[in-house]
């Protein structure tokens, strides 16, 4: 069998280590070497082990459906040719390997372009880093590879050579039934699909029509379906019977642009970049696609008046309504939300040795969920009592019921509280409704914790957020020496100016827990623990590798913590056996060192 001859071409990866100091460049707080005419494209003696072979099933055709990555550029635009590295093991575009230093560009006709390589290095002086990303296909340069791109100086200008040679024109009837044509001036044009200015991406324009538009606006879909609404939403340019205000942001829209309506005529409109923001849109084309649904199976069966068989217990169990029984028995609480009872409907096991018990509403949670934070559905996930997880939206340690979404990029676990968070959302503390009408990636500080967060709850007619840990607070909630209930507040009160747990002031700018009638106030963390109203006490638990119980103290002595030497406050403590000897810590202590 005759092999193919060797390419004369050199290993990007050979060829990027050959530039360094003092070639270098800082761009966007990044160290980037320049590759001059001195790192030869070609001349393969002295890096035989780096031998590029061309890969023939898929030289010669364009493949836009499954493009293949490329070692050197990172990015998946596709090529024509493709070159294997028997070394390296991975593939590179041949644009990529035969990237000449120095290049004039269609997309970029004023300048030339110079080559660097990308090696991940940042100055740390530098603190305003900001990532280089292609101008062609949006990709960011970067990682732990090295990364080959094109850079402009004069017009901060970046382009992979895969896009540096792609034409100054494109051709999609279902956008546009003309031509377009690159505008390589930057302007500050409104592009008639989204109807926003972005000066930073490549805008085509038709000049028979009057048409711009972003290269990324381009291949929008038509037809999606968004966790914001029921229904799926179709592409359109025509005017609104009603003015309307976008599903997602809250904010007008422009009658003039491109945007998603609803296809059911429910009257819902949301911007075209508000409806494909990666939290919110899940990525898939639905034209010509069939409606689907998600198949919710029972939460119970129904085995008598009152008596169901609950898919999450082996036991029966029996409705009770508005009980008081256990009204004040702090250790009762329901095994999905972990919260205490404080009225209200209840299902109770019927086996007299078990204390598993839900609230009716936890009793109904549906087995799917599809929630407005997240692209995918979750699933219900119903574990034993003896494993605890972490829920990425409250940042609360919890050992409840749980909601799972194993799609996308990374697996994440939510509490049934965060979950059961819907738009609109009426907090009994606000008069307004809140939204999730957070910027992508923009933090926002809650009115409640004052802490920074990138997911808050919004009112669209003040300036009041909460964030996930503060709108899943009880509104309502006992203390062992108040007969009445004690409810979330944060209105100025002179007579409630300090704690009646540490006796310390109260703080005019975080909310607080009180009793009107009593005239008494307690901070939040007094009142619930610091960290622990979301777990309960309970035996042989396990955290990833950890091993441990967490014990009430409720005695007349509190042990004292090996953690800060001293009797703690706090309700529950941790046991945890390490290197054979038993260790008693508060549990703030392990939740904030180890979660």
């Amino acid at each position: 069998m005759e092999h193919p001859p060797p390419s004369p071409f050199i290993c990007p990866v050979i060829r990027s280590k050959d530039s360094g100091f003092p070639n270098y460049k800082v761009i966007n707080g990044y160290v980037s070497y320049m590759i001059d005419s001195s790192c030869s494209l070609h001349g393969v003696s002295s890096h035989q082990g780096h031998r590029l072979d061309p890969l023939y099933w898929c030289n010669n055709k364009e493949s836009e459906d499954e493009p293949s990555w490329c070692g050197a550029c990172q990015c998946k635009e596709s090529s024509t040719t493709y070159y294997f590295c028997n070394e390296c093991s991975v593939s590179y575009h041949k644009e990529c390997v035969d990237s000449s230093p120095l290049i004039k560009s269609p997309l970029h006709p004023k300048h030339h372009l110079q080559l660097f390589a990308h090696r991940g290095l940042a100055m740390t002086h530098y603190l305003d880093c900001k990532i280089i990303s292609c101008s062609y296909c949006g990709s960011c340069v970067g990682g732990d590879r090295t990364t080959l791109f094109y850079y402009c100086f004069i017009c901060k200008f970046s382009l992979y050579p895969v896009c540096a040679r792609r034409p100054s024109f494109l051709n999609y009837q279902k956008r546009h039934e003309h031509t377009l044509n690159h505008f390589p001036r930057k302007n500050d044009l409104i592009c008639d699909v989204c109807g926003v200015v972005d000066s930073k991406t490549l805008i085509y324009v038709c000049l028979q029509c009057d048409f711009v538009v972003h290269k990324n606006c381009i291949y929008l879909p038509f037809v999606i379906k968004i966790v914001r609404h029921d229904h799926r939403l179709s592409f359109t340019y025509s005017h609104l019977r009603v003015l309307l205000s976008c599903g997602v942001c809250h904010q007008k829209i422009e009658e003039n642009y491109g945007k998603y309506y609803c296809t059911k005529d429910c009257n819902y409109v949301v911007h075209s970049k508000c409806a494909t923001r990666r939290d919110v849109w899940d990525g898939k084309e639905l034209e010509e696609e069939p409606e689907e649904e998600y198949e919710n199976l029972n939460f119970f069966q129904v085995i008598g008046d009152g008596i169901i068989q609950h898919f999450s217990h082996s036991h029966y169990m029996k409705f009770e309504k508005k009980i008081t029984g256990i009204l004040y028995y702090e250790n009762k609480r329901c095994q999905a939300c972990v919260l205490p009872f404080y009225g209200g409907n209840v299902y109770n096991c019927m086996d007299s040795k078990c204390d598993f018990v839900l609230h009716e509403a936890c009793a109904n949670l549906p087995r799917i969920k599809q929630h407005i934070a997240h692209p995918y559905p979750f699933i219900l996930q119903v574990s034993d009592t003896k494993n605890c997880f972490f829920c990425e939206y409250c940042d609360r340690f919890s050992c409840g019921f749980r909601y799972v979404c194993c799609k996308g990029d990374e697996s994440i676990s939510i509490d049934v509280r965060c979950a059961a968070i819907s738009e609109p959302l009426y907090h009994q503390a606000h008069p307004h409704p809140l939204f999730l009408s957070n910027e992508l990636g923009k933090h926002k500080p809650c009115s409640m914790c004052r802490k920074n967060s990138t997911r808050t709850l919004n009112c669209i007619e003040c300036d009041f957020c909460l964030c996930f840990h503060c709108a899943t607070l009880p509104y309502k909630v006992k203390y062992e020496h108040d007969e009445h209930f004690l409810t979330l507040s944060y209105e100025e009160n002179a007579s409630l100016n300090w704690c009646e747990v540490c006796e310390k002031t109260l703080d005019s700018y975080k909310w607080f827990y009180a009793c009107n009638e009593c005239g008494v106030a307690f901070h939040i963390a007094c009142l619930l623990g610091k960290c622990a109203f979301y777990v309960k006490p309970a035996q042989n638990l396990s955290f990833a590798s950890h091993k441990f119980n967490i014990i009430l103290i409720n005695g007349l002595t509190r042990p004292i913590c090996e953690e800060c030497k001293s009797r703690c406050q706090d309700k529950l403590m941790i046991q945890e056996l390490y290197d054979g000897k038993e260790i008693t810590a508060c549990y703030r202590h392990w939740e904030e060192n180890d979660i």
